[in-house]
């Protein structure tokens, strides 16, 4: 299917509040489903959004097995979805299943432009490290359908900061990291991050190879999640908190 097509149909499901289109099944490669939510986040854009930064997929090779592919592919963040810990979120406000996954959250200093950049440039570039999680909205649920949810911005809903570190410490080593989440202190999941997730600078700079193709770059000041220690549903109202050794807490109430 072609590009502008499906970047309408795309467009209309959310305009109209409904499902992602039943057309776009199996109608996009990878490529084209990154070219279609980069047309939507231009729409949003024109709309009066704000670019707040990217997330980066797959960030395990569990999970790029899981897919059947070594490509990761980005999504947008909008300034509307990024939260301060402790907020409130209405889950009635969520057009698919609700999910949460705690994430690490940097912030650029300086510009990270690919094709070329390593997880050494990554680390220069950004200036912060803090603790997050990740608000998915489930729209696409095949994981079959791998491209309509890149094109849907892989499910991403928003964003959660909390305690921060600014610069990140010279001896902060990013699998060392232990993340744990709990649901109204009922721990859900708790990782060490190089069980579970890639270097997070290698990931940065993963990402900033993934954009360059599309003529975009990490840009300073904008805040990238580089990959989920776990993942869970939301079904019910409740508080959810996430700790990381080393860099500190972060919580999310569902209501």
């Amino acid at each position: 299917m072609e590009t502008q097509t499906a970047t309408d149909l795309l467009w209309q499901s959310y305009v109209d509040g409904a499902p992602a289109p039943a057309e776009l099944k199996g109608a996009l490669d990878l490529d084209t489903a990154l070219a279609v939510q980069l047309g939507i986040l231009e729409r949003r854009l024109d709309a009066g959004a704000e670019l707040a930064g990217w997330k980066i997929g797959l960030t395990s090779a569990r999970v790029r097995g899981r897919f059947g592919t070594t490509r990761q592919p980005f999504g947008h963040l909008l300034q509307s979805g990024v939260q301060e810990s402790g907020n409130r979120v209405e889950l009635a406000s969520f057009r698919g299943a609700t999910g949460v996954e705690p994430e690490l959250c940097f912030t650029l200093g300086t510009a990270l432009e690919g094709p070329g950049a390593t997880a050494g440039d990554a680390r220069k570039a950004a200036s912060a490290v803090s603790a997050g999680m990740e608000i998915n909205e489930i729209r696409v649920t095949d994981a079959g359908e791998f491209p309509l949810l890149v094109a849907d911005n892989l499910a991403q809903w928003g964003i959660v900061v909390g305690e921060t570190h600014t610069p990140i410490p010279e001896s902060f080593e990013s699998d060392a990291v232990r993340a744990t989440i709990a649901r109204e202190g009922d721990t859900r999941s708790d990782d060490l991050g190089a069980d579970v997730i890639d270097d997070h600078f290698l990931s940065l700079a993963t990402l900033a190879n993934e954009l360059a193709p599309f003529g975009r770059r990490l840009e300073p000041g904008q805040r990238v999640i580089t990959g989920s220690f776990s993942n869970h549903r939301v079904t019910e109202p409740g508080r959810w908190e996430a700790e990381f050794s080393g860099v500190g807490r972060v919580a999310i109430h569902f209501v």
